[in-house]
């Protein structure tokens, strides 16, 4: 009986060191790092998102390189701050064959809660150098206390 000494790692690895020859494994890599790349643009991309709060407003800022504001929704619905949009892969006339493309395209949506002291009328928005700056400015804080008499 042969003992093989045990080699943590993938199952891809395991393969690629015993049994598979380095030109079928890299035939396997190209197919499947291709395929999951594909897939990976052409559906749903979350931007990233930070948060802040300043005394006066919260800030959301949204990370969307290349996207313009004409690509971009910004919606109240109820309590919620919705934004969305598409980024779409540029076509030159050229018809280029890539290489590589490590960007993200495709649909995107981002929902939050809003605090109840946002004050709706007044939130703006602006896109610089690929990041969506949105301001929630802080309404005065409405007193929910009331006092009861006791007849």
């Amino acid at each position: 009986m042969t003992l093989i000494k045990f080699k943590p790692g993938t199952t891809r690895e395991l393969l690629r060191d015993s049994m598979i020859p380095a030109s079928v494994m890299s035939m396997f890599d190209n197919f499947f790092n291709e395929n999951a790349a594909k897939f990976e643009r052409n559906v749903f991309f979350t931007p990233r998102v930070d948060v802040a709060e300043t005394t006066k407003a919260f800030e959301v800022h949204v990370t969307l390189p290349g996207m313009k504001k004409e690509e971009i929704e910004i919606e109240i619905a109820g309590d919620m701050l919705n934004i969305s949009g598409e980024s779409k892969l540029k076509k030159e006339q050229n018809e280029a064959k890539y290489h590589m493309v490590e960007s993200f395209y495709g649909k995107f949506s981002r929902s939050f809660n809003l605090p109840e002291n946002i004050n709706k009328t007044a939130i703006r928005a602006e896109l610089t150098d690929g990041v969506l700056k949105i301001e929630l400015p802080k309404s005065e804080a409405k007193e929910n206390k009331a006092t009861i008499t006791i007849k």
